[in-house]
This record gives structure tokens, C-alpha cells and sequence, in this order.
């Protein structure tokens, strides 16, 4: 394809993609769109949008931060919330799961990443920004490209509020550094990093990590979620056999991170909703030099597109790939490296991919054990190819508690 007179491919081949994301992803760099001034502004010079040594020291440095042992002991912080959300359903009512369950996980994420409540400019980030993701499909046309440079009151008040934001985190920052306490969060684990040459990150390049992980993880995870629950209301027989596990292996009580390794069929349902609506639907990467992938020469400057949405319904390694079939993850698939990509793959694979899981499993689990989400008849929910795969008009589904 050309795009404004530059060339752009996509390619649906495994062996093609592989190469770009793994085993030649030094020869690619990521695509304009992670350049762009909303997402410079947005994530900073995080992991998302930093390329290079700086990247690889900061991928580095953050890495223990997402150990095992350190993300088990957020899974009771993760069921508590979902419960208290859950507090304020009722029989006999509609809720945008969407909207709830994103007010959840943001919940989530800052008492992991701070040890804080949620402070009044996340909220407000999301209201400023929400304008910026619905347009970010289409500003690459001239004109809108034009409009998107011009200093508008949408523009000015995302600015400001990312402002305030700057400035909450760099102040937590900077009180955790005077005190020298363990939170046991995630802010603790990056002050505590240290590079071979005993160096750490600097309160900026904490912030931008920071703010990388709090934005990518209260969206993806929450999209995750709330797509796995859109599909079980239109499919109640999954949610009634997905039901049946839960009772089983909760007994009725809370359920804990140990009981993780029993939830095989609620781990299906969230694999099977990422497969049909993943969070991260397509992957940009540019060409630094001349290169070849699955035999065709790439000349440099070009931009490969990778997308998550059109790989994962292939039909050579997803049987009837329009069909929500749980099932299918519960036996050996035998799947090609990159057949199936929901956190990307390579050196760049999401950091957060083990959390997002365990997030993702224990609150379905915790939902499904207390209410059944009902769509009335016809109801379709159309996917919105922001930089995520958002749910346009939200999602909402009846809410049915249980005996």
C-alpha cells in the first residue's frame, strides 16, 4: 500500500512475522504512529515509544518489577476490587461493563504501581483523551493530520490534564525516594532497580515508565475483560460450563492466586476472547535498513503492519475462526510460532503479559461466580480500531445474579 507516497506492507504470514517481531527485530524500529506527538505525550519515552540501548536498559531494569513471586501477592488486591464493584450490581439491571470494569482496573493498577487510590487526574485523563484515542483511526488524512497540529480546546485540555498527571506521579516519586520504605508496589521494585554499573532510573524516565504501564494496563486488560464478557452473554452455554468451574473450584469462598492453576476453562475463555477481539489488534515496525522477510526484498523506510485481529482468525490453525470456541485452547493446538500474538512477541513482548493473565482470569472468575451477563436479542457490540480495539458505544449487558 502507499501511505502519503511511502510505502507500507502487510503481512499475514507467520514466517514474515516472526522475523519482524523476533528474529529480526534489530532491523526494524517502530512505525510513525507510536512518534506521533499524542503518543509522545501520552506515554512519555516509556517502553511503548523508546527504540534502542535506552529501551533495552529500561526493558532491563523493569523486568524484575514483573517476577513471579512479586505479581501473586497483587492477586488479592485484584479480587477484593471486582468485588466491591460487583457490591453495586443489582438484578434486573444494565451495566456498561466496559465503563465498570475500566473504573475497576484502573483501581487496580494504581494500588499496584503506587500503593494509592486513584487519584482525580486519571479520571480526568481519560475524559481529555477520549476525543484524542476515538480520532487516532483517522487522522491520516491531510486534513485531519492539519487539524490534529492545531492548538484546539480538546488539545489544550489533554495537555493540562497530562500536566497534572506529570506532576502527581513525580511527586509520589519523589516522596518514596525521601522516605526509602517498600511499598511492596511496583514503584518500590523500579526505585530499587539497578543497572550493572550500579545506575538507576532517573524520576523523569520513571515516570514515563510509569505512566506506560498504568495507561497500556488499566486499557488492554479492561478490553480483555469486558470483550471475554460480551461473548459469554451471547454464548450462555459457554458461561454456564465456565459457571460450573467456578463453583467448583471455589467452594463458594474468595478465590485466591493458588486457585489459578485450577481456572483452565476461565484461562480458555480469556485466550478465545483475545484470539477473536484482541486488545492490541495490529503492530507497526519501520525498516532501518534493507532487509528481506519471507523471501521478498524490504527495501529501508518501509513500514510493516502485523495485525493480531486478521492472523488470529486464519482458518489453517483456527478451525470455524468466527466461532467463540473456548474448547479449543483446552487441547494441544500445535500452533507456528506467531500464529496467535495477543502481547506481541520478541524482545518487545508486553512486560505486563503474566500480570495482564492473572488480572484478566481471577476477576472474570470472581464476576462470573456472582452474575450472568445477558444481551437482549440481536445485540452486537461493533469493535472500534482506535490504538486498541474499543467497544463502540460501550458494552452493555443485563446483570442476573446468581442463587
Amino acid at each position: 500500500m502507499r501511505f502519503f507516497g511511502k510505502a507500507v506492507l502487510l503481512t499475514n504470514d507467520v514466517t514474515a512475522i516472526e522475523q519482524v517481531l523476533i528474529s529480526r527485530s534489530k532491523q526494524f524500529r517502530k512505525t510513525l504512529g507510536y512518534r506521533t506527538p499524542f503518543m509522545r505525550r501520552l506515554f512519555g519515552n516509556g517502553l511503548l515509544t523508546s527504540e534502542g540501548e535506552f529501551w533495552m536498559r529500561q526493558r532491563r531494569l523493569s523486568q524484575p518489577a514483573f517476577h513471579r513471586d512479586r505479581i501473586t501477592s497483587y492477586a488479592g488486591t485484584i479480587v477484593q476490587f471486582t468485588e466491591e464493584m460487583l457490591a453495586g450490581w443489582r438484578t434486573g439491571e444494565t451495566r456498561n461493563v466496559h465503563e465498570e470494569i475500566m473504573k475497576m482496573t484502573t483501581r487496580v493498577v494504581t494500588r499496584t504501581l503506587f500503593d494509592s487510590g486513584v487519584p482525580p487526574e486519571i479520571d480526568e485523563m481519560g475524559e481529555a483523551s477520549a476525543v484524542v484515542m476515538r480520532r487516532f483511526s483517522t487522522q491520516w488524512n491531510g486534513l485531519r493530520m492539519l487539524l490534529n497540529l492545531l492548538p484546539t480546546a480538546e488539545s489544550r485540555g489533554f495537555k493540562q490534564v497530562m500536566g497534572r498527571l506529570d506532576d502527581y506521579i513525580l511527586g509520589l516519586i519523589r516522596e518514596r525516594r525521601a522516605s526509602g520504605r517498600d511499598h511492596g508496589d511496583l514503584l518500590s521494585m523500579l526505585l530499587l532497580a539497578r543497572d550493572d554499573d550500579g545506575s538507576g532510573m532517573s524520576d523523569e524516565q520513571l515516570r514515563d515508565e510509569l505512566k506506560t504501564l498504568m495507561v497500556a494496563g488499566l486499557d488492554t486488560t479492561a478490553l480483555a475483560l469486558s470483550w471475554a464478557l460480551y461473548l459469554l452473554a451471547l454464548n450462555p452455554d459457554k458461561d454456564a460450563k465456565l459457571y460450573q468451574e467456578v463453583a467448583s473450584v471455589s467452594g463458594g469462598g474468595r478465590l485466591t492466586f493458588a486457585d489459578l492453576a485450577r481456572l483452565k476453562y476461565t484461562e480458555a475463555v480469556i485466550k478465545e476472547s483475545m484470539r477473536l477481539y484482541p486488545p492490541a489488534w495490529v503492530i507497526g515496525r519501520e525498516a532501518i535498513e534493507d532487509t528481506e522477510l519471507g523471501g521478498y526484498p524490504i527495501k529501508r523506510g518501509t513500514s510493516v503492519l502485523v495485525s493480531q485481529w486478521i492472523r488470529h482468525r486464519h482458518p489453517r490453525y483456527f478451525p470455524e475462526p468466527e466461532k467463540f470456541g473456548p474448547e479449543r485452547w483446552l487441547q494441544e493446538l500445535n500452533l507456528p510460532k506467531m500464529a496467535y500474538f495477543p502481547f506481541g512477541g520478541g524482545p518487545r513482548v508486553c512486560i505486563g503479559s503474566a500480570f495482564a493473565m492473572m488480572e484478566a482470569t481471577l476477576s472474570l472468575a470472581t464476576i462470573i461466580q456472582k452474575f450472568r451477563l445477558t444481551a437482549e436479542a440481536g445485540y452486537k457490540v461493533t469493535p472500534f480500531p482506535s490504538i486498541t480495539l474499543q467497544p463502540k458505544g460501550g458494552i452493555v449487558l443485563g446483570a442476573v445474579a446468581r442463587a
